[in-house]
């Protein structure tokens, strides 16, 4: 797959609308820097860079490498489409039976979709970080298995399938399932069925026990952790923001993957030509189930993806993205939008957790960008 710039838009017309918006972000200390890419008609019609990867560090490239955060989820849902589509698994199937870390009451209930959908039941999060630095790997031999089975073992905070609360806790059991079935680590398989065959070759997960990325210099650091390993304080880079994967290694279902706007412009583009019934790594009939599929009633909830709220006002993606599409925010400062029925999706790479882990304005800009964008469609 090509991405092509689209000569016909007025470039600077974007940019100048844009550009006033990001700069007043980083002056205000939201994030240091920021890349956005905006793609219409499968033609990548703005990429651009702004800003710096830290206060005093290098200018921001439009490759620069970010951390991904909770987009991993995405990437995620995206490898379990290829199993649903091999007929290995499917939405409705029961998990318990095939992960013996899921185990108590009320867990035989819990289905693929659930998990998905953030309608399992699981709380909403649980410091596990806490208990595999002080060696506690619940029997466990490896980081990784610990924080399976810890999740798998923590009890349902509410009845499977009545409701959403989201959870990184499913996407930690859902990246246990993919091992499983694929008999390959997540990374693994993640290289294997999506980025190979994609041609990501700036997006991969950083494990902690294995070699380190090749490009260091190239990724934004993501800000002071508060805690981590013997308590110890530092800038966290190159190496996962997220307590919970960074914990149990580096590689998890619900954070880990680091990429560039290049990169994801490339996966969201496969999505909506899978969608639109294109030559994909995915069949049209799979991508349309996960994105219409709800785990619980009543939720903007889909599977993997979250869809715009109806409430004008508080969208991430704003007021005017179309109301079909799909996309996921992270952490860091990360978002993705698609309207695949559109052939159009935009992607914000920043690190506002360099500043704050607190949300500092970081809803502000995404939805300020999203407007000008939607604006200048």
């Amino acid at each position: 797959m090509t991405l092509r710039t689209l000569a016909v838009y007025d470039l600077a017309t974007v940019l100048n609308s844009l550009a006033p918006i990001i700069a007043d972000a980083i002056a205000r200390k939201v994030t240091p820097g920021a890349v956005v890419l905006v793609s219409d008609g499968g033609e990548v019609c703005f990429h651009h860079a702004f800003g710096r990867l830290s206060e005093d560090g290098p200018s921001t490239a439009p490759d620069t490498i970010y951390d991904a955060a909770s987009i991993t989820k995405a990437a995620t849902s995206a490898l379990l489409m290829t199993l649903v589509a091999e007929g290995k698994i499917d939405l409705d199937t029961r998990v318990a039976p095939l992960l013996p870390e899921l185990h108590g009451p009320g867990k035989d209930q819990i289905e693929v979709r659930h998990l998905m959908g953030h309608a399992s039941g699981l709380p909403a999060h649980v410091h596990f970080f806490d208990r595999i630095w002080a060696c506690d790997l619940a029997g466990a031999e490896q980081p990784w298995d610990a924080i399976a089975t810890m999740a798998g073992a923590e009890p349902l905070a509410y009845e499977t399938g009545t409701k959403t609360i989201y959870s990184d806790l499913g996407y930690i059991l859902l990246a246990r399932l993919i091992e499983t079935l694929t008999r390959q680590r997540l990374d693994v398989a993640f290289a294997d069925r999506i980025a190979g065959p994609l041609g990501l070759e700036d997006t991969q997960f950083i494990n902690q026990n294995g070699p380190g990325h090749p490009a260091p210099q190239r990724i934004a650091p993501t800000g002071e952790a508060p805690t981590g390993v013997g308590g110890k304080r530092g800038m966290v880079h190159a190496q996962v923001h997220d307590d919970n994967a960074r914990s149990s290694g580096g590689v998890s279902g619900h954070a880990g993957l680091f990429t560039t706007a290049p990169d994801l412009a490339r996966f969201a583009q496969a999505l909506c030509d899978a969608y639109q019934g294109r030559e994909s790594f995915v069949p049209q009939e799979v991508v349309r189930r996960f994105w219409t599929t709800a785990g619980a009633p009543e939720t903007s909830w889909r599977m993997g993806f979250d869809t715009p709220s109806s409430t004008p006002g508080i969208s991430h993606a704003g007021d005017h993205w179309p109301p079909s599409g799909v996309g996921h925010l992270g952490f860091t400062g990360t978002a993705m939008w698609l309207a695949p029925a559109h052939n159009r999706f935009v992607i914000i790479l920043a690190n506002r957790t360099y500043y704050s882990w607190e949300p500092s304005g970081i809803k502000g800009l995404r939805r300020a960008l999203m407007h000008a964008i939607g604006d200048a469609l």
